[in-house]
């Protein structure tokens, strides 16, 4: 007779416990979900940024290198700065990506000479503009020194299951103008 009271007590523990473990699961299965999604989210997005930081590095020393008189234009050698940018970028400054930014500048020291002049491109989703006179953002470098300037960002979307947030990823570099002037 003890043995089946035993017995009986031991499927009841073992009722209860399971139903226990079940209502534990239900709490517990949201949050590591959020938390493994939540995770995922941020390493891309993170992979995302050191894209665009070797992007705008590489671009930006492509033109320190790069001889303005290779080019017909100073439009044509900024195109081909920006080019090299966004192919360093893996993917990550792709014409379909939403919200990419890239600017390019060649900043001189004195504006005032026509065919060496500082002159800036910034491609905003696709939209390509050129101007005179214009930095993509304020250095800490001389202001006689020659150099290129290289700006880029694109949006990326952060995801945690019930919360999703845009985040605007960026990175920029200059580097010293070292390649030969030309004639």
């Amino acid at each position: 007779m003890e043995l089946g009271g035993s017995l009986r007590l031991h499927r009841r523990i073992l009722a209860e416990t399971s139903g226990a473990a079940l209502v534990e699961l239900a709490i517990a299965l949201p949050l590591l979900v959020m938390l493994v999604v939540g995770m995922v989210s941020a390493g891309v997005a993170y992979n995302h940024q050191l894209a665009l930081s070797h992007a705008a590095r590489e671009g930006g020393r492509f033109g320190a290198t790069l001889p303005v008189s290779n080019y017909l234009s100073m439009n044509d050698w900024l195109d081909a700065v920006a080019v090299t940018a966004v192919s360093d970028a893996t993917g990550t400054l792709g014409a379909g990506v939403a919200g990419h930014f890239v600017c390019v500048a060649y900043v001189h020291p004195d504006g005032t000479l026509t065919s060496d002049s500082t002159r800036r491109r910034v491609d905003t989703g696709g939209s390509v503009v050129y101007s005179d006179s214009a930095t993509c953002f304020l250095d800490s470098r001389p202001s006689s020194e020659r150099r290129v300037q290289v700006a880029v960002a694109r949006d990326a979307e952060f995801s945690v299951v019930f919360f999703s947030s845009t985040l605007t990823l960026d990175s920029d570099a200059v580097s010293r103008f070292e390649a030969a002037l030309g004639g």
